[in-house]
């Protein structure tokens, strides 16, 4: 069953530039992984620091090869520096109610 990953996070001001370019890093790195469907990047409208990636995967196997591998790890050290606070990571199983 495919699943919706959102990862939230809210970063430092005055780094939209370096952020940027790191979202679209992890992106291409994804869209390499096996069972990656799509994503999408949410910016916040009222706090323009927080922001919202929503990623489908084909199963939820797919998805944690892809966050356990050493690349995203390696992606995710190096958001540290620019978060404000901790990322948060939520799991949907898409389509009818499954169990």
């Amino acid at each position: 069953m495919a699943v919706k990953v959102l990862i939230k996070r809210r970063f430092k001001e005055g780094f939209f530039k370096e952020i940027d370019n790191m979202i679209k890093k992890v992106r291409y790195g994804a869209m390499d992984q096996q069972g990656y469907i799509s994503s999408e990047t949410l910016w916040d409208h009222e706090d323009p620091f927080r922001v919202v990636i929503a990623s489908t995967w084909r199963t939820i196997e797919d998805w944690k090869r892809w966050q356990y591998s050493e690349e995203r790890r390696k992606n995710e050290d190096d958001f540290e520096y620019f978060l404000d606070g901790t990322t948060h990571f939520e799991v949907f199983d898409l389509g009818m109610y499954p169990h």
